[in-house]
């Protein structure tokens, strides 16, 4: 039996140090800008609504955004600014590159955008050990909607699957509802009783290989 290992990105294969608030303000710093109270508030509802429209990057929508929000900022520089410290943020917890390279299918569907999303994973080296990507502006849907899920598995295709993740709603619900195996990451206490396995961090998946396997 083949079985296909999907994964979630985000705080799943990879962490963030700082996280968003503190890669805002590094984005700001750089440009020489201070982010005002404003700006930080329409943040992430801008680039939520313009990623929804799937007409432009969500990034330059957020800075646009920004902007009119009192920041001395052109909209599509900052949102490149914004990305590179993005980028530098991101981590790869030890051991799961590796956890990756010993599995013989292997797809990644993600929310995220996605020339952000394939940039991570090639510059993260993450790249070489998956078989196929699918972010939400591929199939303009996202998870928990079925064409994201649907995409990844005809790229994927094997008898079995199982689906990790660190959201219950957009990839372990979804994913037990279409009968596949589920590794929750993290501690949320929804998960209890709907995931198959659970770990609390992202890190923890190369030390329990046994969890993905038939």
């Amino acid at each position: 039996m083949t079985v296909g290992y999907l994964f979630d990105l985000d705080k799943t294969l990879v962490t963030y140090e700082p996280e968003v608030p503190g890669i805002f303000r590094n984005a700001c710093a750089e440009v020489g800008v201070e982010p005002t109270p404003e700006a930080v508030d329409t943040l992430a509802p801008s680039y939520v609504e313009t990623f929804l429209e799937f007409e432009e990057s969500p990034y330059v929508g957020a800075a646009r955004a920004a902007r009119d929000a009192g920041m001395d900022i052109d909209p599509e520089s900052f949102a490149d600014t914004y990305v590179d410290a993005e980028i530098e943020a991101t981590h790869v917890p030890e051991g799961v590159g590796d956890l990756l390279a010993s599995l013989d299918r292997v797809g990644v569907v993600t929310n995220g955008y996605g020339p952000v999303q394939r940039r991570k994973l090639a510059e993260k080296g993450l790249d070489a050990h998956i078989d196929a990507l699918v972010c939400a502006d591929d199939v303009e849907a996202f998870k928990p909607d079925d064409a994201p899920f649907d995409a990844i598995t005809d790229a994927v295709p094997a008898d079995d699957y199982v689906m990790v993740g660190d959201n219950v709603n957009y990839d372990i619900q979804p994913a037990a509802e279409r009968g596949y195996r589920t590794v929750f990451v993290g501690d949320a206490a929804d998960a209890e009783g709907l995931a198959d396995h659970r770990v609390s961090n992202p890190s923890d998946l190369a030390k329990m290989p046994t969890l993905m396997r038939p």
